[in-house]
């Protein structure tokens, strides 16, 4: 069961198993000194072992499936130049781009070119096309940073079912989400829906309001949660990092595009100070790059 709900709650999980091995991993005693170097070795080490948990959970604890992936670079075209220093140019991460391999096809999505990548196909892992639920949950797709506190969670299930499992009739244009309500209801409801299944000793994520948008034609939805790590040693943790607590942002974009009554959400994940920096324009790109596949022509 434990398991179930970890999977579940991919990207909240991750989170938590980090600071547990934060917690476990360091000394009682005081610090005198830390080296910038002993900080960052010791930070990689307990987000591999937390992020080796997680992965050992989504995979059951077996390899993971092959999958066809595509390989590419971002242009240099697209360089970002520094304002403060016009010589200079930022590179951008690379990436690859996976397109899902499953018949039919449901999506296509660029992750970062060091994310390991698993799309569910086993029976039973995916969710019933009517309910939206299987033993993952509605999650058919994820991608992650083994050494790092990074997830990418792709799920899938009927628009239908997010307003009946919080007692709303179900009834008329469901194709866009503006003729559904408001947007920031139906943000509300995507969390709700992650928060369901998550271990109870996690802190619960919340969803920014101002940064709920939606496209101009009604079928996209994007917005952002932030959720606060439960930390047992803070005075440890500023010690090695700087910090006395811990956030974790998820960006997240909902589509309506696929066109079959079904909703594709995308939801990458990481700590607020790896989102600040070049891993954030990654995580960016992967939640800009996501495109829903046209179901309903056959």
């Amino acid at each position: 069961m434990a398991r179930r709900l970890l999977i579940k709650a991919a990207v909240c999980s991750l989170a938590s198993h980090s600071v547990a091995a934060w917690s476990f991993g360091l000394p009682d005693h005081d610090v005198v000194s830390s080296s910038s170097s002993r900080s960052q070795s010791q930070r990689r080490r307990f987000l591999q072992s937390a992020a080796a948990i997680t992965v050992a959970s989504w995979t059951g604890g077996g390899p993971s499936p092959n999958i066809n992936i595509i390989p590419w670079r971002v242009s240099s075209a697209y360089a970002v130049e520094d304002t403060l220093a016009p010589a200079a140019t930022v590179e951008l991460p690379a990436m690859k781009r996976f397109v899902d391999n499953a018949n039919p096809s449901y999506f296509v999505i660029d992750v970062p070119q060091r994310f390991f990548t698993i799309r569910r196909s086993a029976k039973g892992d995916l969710p019933d096309a009517q309910t939206g639920q299987g033993r993952r949950g509605g999650t058919i797709f994820t991608a992650g940073d083994m050494s790092k506190a990074e997830v990418v969670a792709v799920e899938r299930f009927p628009v239908r079912n997010l307003l009946e499992e919080e007692g709303y009739a179900a009834s008329g244009d469901l194709s866009t989400f503006s003729s559904i309500g408001d947007p920031v209801a139906i943000a509300t409801l995507l969390l709700r829906r992650r928060e369901k299944d998550k271990p109870g000793t996690q802190n619960t994520a919340v969803l920014n309001r101002e940064s709920v948008q939606l496209s101009p034609d009604g079928r996209t939805l994007t917005f952002t949660l932030r959720q606060e790590i439960n930390v047992q040693k803070p005075e440890l943790l500023m010690e090695e990092m700087g910090v006395s607590e811990l956030f974790r942002t998820t960006l997240a974009k909902a589509t309506l595009a696929s066109g079959d009554g079904q909703l594709m959400a995308v939801y990458a994940s990481a700590l607020d100070q790896d989102l600040a920096g070049p891993d954030g324009v990654a995580l960016r790109m992967t939640v800009d790059s996501f495109l829903a596949t046209d179901q309903s022509v056959k």
